[in-house]
């Protein structure tokens, strides 16, 4: 027998029956880098994309089973699999309101649709991390990716100044957390989950695994642009195309908040004590922070991001309480989120394909006479994200609350009240806009079927899930089960 039979034979085949949604849109991905030298038809890219998508979202369905693949690098499990498929479908309905958006704005390129394919391949790989490389190697391809995303208004400077931003200061969350890796594997010996939780306990903390810890926290939370780490995400989510910053708002964050989760509890679940403390206080300072300068925004979008720095507040105060009701509040409202951001970003790319339209909150003005039902969206997502009942955003951030209180950190809990309440003070003045002003123009506005497929599916879903929801609260149970399970396996 040769050395590579011998090689071989040790390796053995890894399982790619559990990797058919990743296979299709890496398959997908390479064939539009090579489709689009050729062939230019908007129509055929946009197609072969959105079938992929498609594709990859009802192949979830196939994987009936569990299993570690790739030599153990490689999760395929229940956590996963309902992750990938909100990433998915989010990312599916970004593409069907890219194409009208692009050619509005005269700045179609048939790059953007690879890219996120790209950048929806590496945040995949990252959910189904078991291991801190497996985990690096899928956040590096995603933040790439999306930092050329965020740059693609080529002629436009805030684009260009926030993609350089996002990319310096990405840039730097990569190095942070390749030395908190490093320190990590110092310690432990190992990057497998499971090992470090077995070799890590409050009995065993020293400064190596103290630094590597801390480490860890800041690069995650810089990704999730948690505060003090979110200096890039304003000018990030203004500069860039609307649908993109709909990608990336939601995306990209749900897949941060999913490795967070299962880093914390697999990687570190001896030690919940140090770890909660510091998601505390950067929920604390997320939602303080996020909610008093979003006050200040004139123009809409930016006070959108700023909106969903608060948000990053509100589910990462679910993790400072580390227990089974935290847990699976936190992936309540990650996946609930989905609606309220892809909703509200959407519809604001939809209002600027119209003339002059800016999305300054005076442009708001008298909108529910212009388009009464594009004002019925905005104010149901505008609602959601304060909290107010029946929307889904009021039982997200009540299952955070119940956590908080359940833990005994007080604080916290009244830190969420307080700003939620605060919040107000922006998300109804755009409310009052739309319905308590005269129109400042009487010029139509147009909006393409899948705009308003899409504003009316996520606003009908937020009602639907606000009066009733206990399906998703059901699964993001059953996950948290899942995750708490493995523990010292």
């Amino acid at each position: 027998m040769s050395i590579l039979q011998q090689i071989v034979s040790g390796l053995g085949v890894p399982n790619f029956a559990v990797l058919l949604p990743e296979m299709i849109i890496l398959i997908a991905a390479l064939s539009l880098l090579i489709i689009e030298l050729f062939i230019k038809s908007r129509v055929l890219i946009s197609g072969i994309t959105i079938t992929a998508l498609l594709l990859a979202a009802a192949s979830v369905f196939l994987i009936k089973e569990g299993d570690l693949t790739f030599y153990g690098l490689y999760v395929v499990d229940m956590f996963s699999l309902i992750f990938k498929l909100f990433l998915i479908l989010s990312t599916l309905f970004v593409i069907i309101n890219l194409k009208p958006y692009l050619e509005s704005k005269n700045t179609y390129y048939g790059e953007y649709y690879y890219i996120i394919l790209f950048a929806l391949l590496g945040l995949m790989i990252v959910v189904s991390s078991p291991n801190l490389i497996t985990f690096y190697i899928g956040l590096e391809l995603a933040a790439i990716s999306i930092y050329i995303l965020a740059g693609t208004f080529r002629k436009d400077y805030r684009s260009k100044e926030g993609a350089f931003k996002y990319l310096i200061i990405g840039g730097m969350g990569t190095a942070i957390i390749s030395y908190a890796i490093a320190l990590i594997y110092g310690r432990t010996g190992s990057f497998d989950f499971y090992t470090i939780a077995s070799l890590i306990n409050s009995n065993s903390l020293d400064i190596g695994i103290l630094g590597g810890l801390v480490l860890l926290i800041i690069g995650l939370a810089l990704k999730a642009s948690a505060v003090p780490f979110h200096h890039w995400t304003p000018d990030a989510y203004e500069g860039a195309p609307t649908p993109i910053t709909a990608f990336m708002a939601v995306v990209a964050k749900i897949a941060t908040y999913a490795v967070i989760l299962r880093i914390m509890v697999e990687s570190f679940p001896f030690i919940s004590k140090e770890w909660s403390f510091a998601w505390a206080l950067l929920a604390a300072a997320s939602m303080i922070i996020g909610n008093f300068i979003a006050l200040r925004q004139k123009n809409v979008k930016r006070m959108l991001a700023y909106s969903s720095i608060a948000h990053t507040g509100y589910i990462l105060a679910a993790i400072a309480a580390p227990t089974g009701m935290g847990f699976s509040a936190l992936i309540f409202y990650s996946l609930v989120y989905v609606f309220m951001a892809i909703g509200g970003f959407i519809l604001l790319s939809a209002l600027e394909k119209n003339h002059n339209w800016s999305n300054h909150i005076d442009d708001f003005k008298g909108l529910a006479k212009r388009s009464p039902m594009m004002a019925l969206f905005m104010l149901i997502f505008m609602f959601s994200m304060l909290g107010i009942p029946p929307t889904v955003g009021f039982m997200g951030k009540l299952g955070v609350f119940l956590a908080l209180i359940g833990s005994d950190i007080w604080w916290l809990a009244v830190v969420l009240v307080v700003m939620s309440i605060i919040s107000a003070g922006y998300y109804l003045r755009v409310v009052i806009y739309m319905y308590m002003h005269e129109p400042v123009s009487k010029a139509r506005l147009n909006f393409a079927m899948t705009e308003m497929f899409t504003v009316a599916f996520m606003a009908a879903f937020i009602l639907f899930l606000g009066i009733y929801p206990t399906i998703f609260w059901g699964i993001s149970t059953t996950l948290s089960s899942l995750l708490i399970a493995g523990i010292g396996r």
